[in-house]
């Protein structure tokens, strides 16, 4: 027959509680330091390319350029894709080590992380600097609200969306939106530099 000392049970159970309280208490004093107008606040999780769980607060620290797309898109969002890697290509080495690029995906349902994954391949994004997002459809609406992109699903899969791309500070705040347009990417750029 075992026999069971309560004196051990009673301090692990007191020191897996403490861990719990310390855990907590530090995850409402990182919740405390994001600013009330960051995209970060939004509580939502999102899984990236390599399938590994995100939440956007895990990419504070850095400016970011997002944008909404969905991978089989043949219209607006490769011309989105392609201005995101000219404003990388404007920038110096130093300054890419300070900037993120995010695409969420506007179809989740399809866009799977071995989906995003290959989509960043065969588009050769540097996933140092990259990170490709799909959550679940209320997370895109309200990720898309608060960017103020507008979308609409259609027939076969496709979707009616804005052509935007938007710089956010190292704490999630709105910066500028631009049009994802290719003339658009120097000014991109610069003003990524400058805040």
């Amino acid at each position: 027959m075992i026999k069971y000392n309560p004196a051990i049970i009673s301090n692990n159970i007191t020191l897996k509680i403490l861990g719990l309280i310390c855990m907590l208490a530090s995850s409402y004093a990182y919740s405390q330091n994001i600013p009330q107008d960051s995209v970060y606040q939004l509580n939502s999780t999102w899984l990236d390319q390599d399938a590994n769980k995100r939440t956007l607060s895990s990419f504070s620290g850095k400016k970011q350029v997002i944008s909404l797309i969905y991978t089989h898109c043949l219209h607006t969002c490769p011309t989105i894709v392609s201005t995101m890697q000219a404003i990388e290509n404007k920038l110096s080495e130093a300054e890419k080590q300070d900037v993120g690029f995010i695409l969420v995906s506007l179809t989740p349902d399809t866009d799977t992380p071995a989906v995003l994954k290959e989509f960043a391949q065969s588009r050769k994004l540097n996933l140092q600097n990259w990170s490709l997002l799909t959550g679940t459809p209320q997370d895109v609406r309200s990720l898309a609200m608060v960017l103020n992109i507008k979308f609409q699903n259609i027939d076969n899969n496709e979707v009616n969306h804005s052509n935007l791309m938007t710089g956010l500070d190292e704490q999630g705040r709105i910066k500028f939106q631009e049009l994802g347009v290719i003339n658009n990417a120097a000014i991109a750029a610069e003003k990524l530099t400058n805040f």
